[in-house]
């Protein structure tokens, strides 16, 4: 998606050639995924990946939620991804607003070769 809009905001021929090689190599790789699921015996015998993992160990009430990530007031997009059943048939998809599942994280200062603004490079730790 990414590369289609750039490309659809730009005149440069080069990088309108660029866009549209990367493109194809994106059409190239859902190609492969699909074959891939075909080869590994369809949606109903590969699914989950890695179906080595015992699905009850998983955080099961976000296994098939599409969690809105948006900010404020900006509801996604309503597609077969977010509502109805899942792929698998174990499922249903559904919208769930995103929320912090922690604490604030405490972050270590860049390293000064990093290329952050000046304001950044304090010791938190330090400061406290």
């Amino acid at each position: 998606m990414l590369a289609t809009r750039l490309y659809n905001m730009t005149n440069d021929a080069g990088m309108k050639d660029m866009l549209s090689f990367l493109i194809a190599r994106d059409t190239m790789h859902q190609q492969q995924w699909l074959a891939a699921i075909e080869d590994m015996g369809g949606l109903t015998a590969s699914l989950p990946v890695p179906n080595s993992f015992p699905q009850e160990k998983e955080h099961q009430d976000v296994s098939y939620a599409f969690i809105n990530c948006f900010v404020e007031g900006v509801a996604p997009a309503q597609g077969r991804w977010s509502e109805g059943p899942s792929m698998d048939g174990k499922g249903e998809f559904s919208l769930v607003p995103g929320a912090p599942m922690g604490e604030e994280p405490m972050l270590s200062p860049p390293r000064p070769s990093s290329g952050a603004q000046s304001e950044q490079m304090f010791d938190r730790k330090a400061a406290e």
